[in-house]
């Protein structure tokens, strides 16, 4: 029989099979001794994207199982809580995003699904804080041309979204020392953050090969054109070492998610992988991102690329992480968690009447007295209405939902919350 990769082989059990190999969980350290693999979650679901449209609902569904399979807490508050060691309700997460080229950046919708589960963290009578995220790059301009909104001040339950540039951040004095040239970080990074997620996008890029979680802190630094040279390597790998020993406080990063619902794989040309990849190692986060252009580039008969900021990054005195890649796969989750809405106990959903015209009912039960969040999903994933968001009591619950503003027939889905857990229901609207 011919070998075949795990990831391969994965493939070819066909839609609505979820691979998952369970594996313990090492805490992430920056001392790599080559005993063992870091952990790398590759999520993909064919239902992630539609053409160019994401599916906002279906990303929610692959980064909650994502997240919960990495940490090995079935509870997606619990484990992102679990990712930020300490973490306070007043503290400040900072999401660190690629809009540079808003053709291929850091999507919105990708993020604003990380924000969704980090809002399920709960502290005693409340979730953590929307105000309290940043997202963020260097200018105001450039995350606006790529979708994000920028923060105005005016709703303290509204994320927050800047740039470097922004009215009163600018860049700290903290000197880094990046391969002999004096940067400065942005204050967003050195003061503001209490705990940071990078978010960079899948592609490549000529002057360094690919820009995936290592490079994506050029954006963080006063004068990334200044550590250009020689394929940026070791020049990444330096930023990266000085990020995580000077800023304080020390070793602030604790995740790293690429966003590969679309990657580019050679010059101009782009490809559609429809995954997320998500890591506590950002060497091998970004190295399993190289794997997934490399095969694309096969497929497409390009030869492979080798990045060499990224093995430079995993040896010392840089330690920032290794290439020995634990690979856990997850495939077409959003079709499992689909299924499971028709099963009657915690978490029971149903639509009645379905399709509707102008109200509907839902009813859903629990088990456990919990915060549930019900959210209309238009068919691009955006979110169209909020529906309900409070504590319910164990037990069947039936919200009568009337559409008080006018939205177009189709296809929607009911997105519901409940104890970590996501449960998506189609319906149809007719107007």
């Amino acid at each position: 029989m011919k070998d075949i990769s795990r990831r391969r082989f994965l493939k070819y059990l066909g839609a609505g099979t979820i691979g998952l190999i369970a594996t313990p969980k090492i805490p992430f350290t920056t001392k790599i001794n080559g005993s063992r693999a870091s952990d790398v979650i590759q999520c993909f679901d064919e239902n992630a994207t539609l053409g160019s449209t994401i599916n906002e609902s279906v990303v929610q569904i692959m980064m909650d199982e994502s997240i919960k399979s990495l940490t090995g807490i079935n509870n997606v508050g619990e484990a992102w809580k679990s990712i930020f060691p300490g973490i306070i309700e007043n503290n400040i997460i900072s999401v660190k995003v690629n809009p540079i080229n808003s053709s291929l950046s850091t999507h919105p919708e990708f993020v604003n699904c990380i924000v969704n589960g980090i809002t399920q963290m709960n502290f005693g009578a409340q979730n953590f804080i929307r105000n309290n995220i940043i997202i963020w790059d260097r200018t105001d301009g450039e995350l606006s041309s790529s979708g994000y909104t920028i923060y105005d001040g005016s709703d303290p339950d509204t994320v927050r979204c800047f740039g470097t540039n922004h009215g009163g951040v600018g860049y700290d004095t903290t000197k880094l020392n990046v391969n002999g040239v004096t940067s400065y970080p942005s204050r967003i990074l050195s003061i503001m953050s209490d705990y940071l997620i990078n978010v960079p996008v899948l592609k490549t890029l000529s002057i360094s090969t690919l820009t995936l979680n290592l490079k994506n802190h050029y954006g963080s630094i006063n004068n990334p054109g200044s550590l250009h040279g020689i394929q940026c390597n070791p020049y990444i790998p330096s930023l990266n070492q000085q990020i995580r020993d000077i800023i304080v406080p020390n070793n602030i990063q604790k995740i790293f998610i690429i966003d590969a619902l679309f990657g580019r794989y050679y010059s101009s040309l782009n490809f559609n992988p429809k995954m997320l990849i998500m890591s506590h190692d950002t060497v091998a986060c970004d190295y399993q991102g190289q794997n997934v252009i490399n095969e694309e580039r096969v497929a497409q008969g390009y030869s492979t690329i080798n990045a060499p900021h990224i093995t430079t990054a995993a040896q010392p005195p840089y330690s920032l992480g290794t290439t020995d890649v634990n690979l856990i796969e997850i495939n077409n989750p959003s079709n499992i968690e689909e299924s499971k809405t028709t099963k009657p106990g915690d978490g029971f959903l149903k639509i009645t009447p379905n399709p509707f015209r102008r109200r509907t009912l839902i009813i859903l039960s629990l088990e456990h007295n919990s915060a549930v969040h019900l959210d209309l999903i238009n068919s691009t994933g955006r979110t169209a209405a909020k529906i309900y968001s409070g504590q319910l009591t164990k037990g069947t619950h039936r919200i009568d939902y009337s559409i008080n503003k006018k939205l177009g027939s189709g296809t929607y889905f009911i997105r519901f919350y409940n104890q970590g857990k996501t449960r998506i229901q189609k319906v149809m609207i007719l107007n």
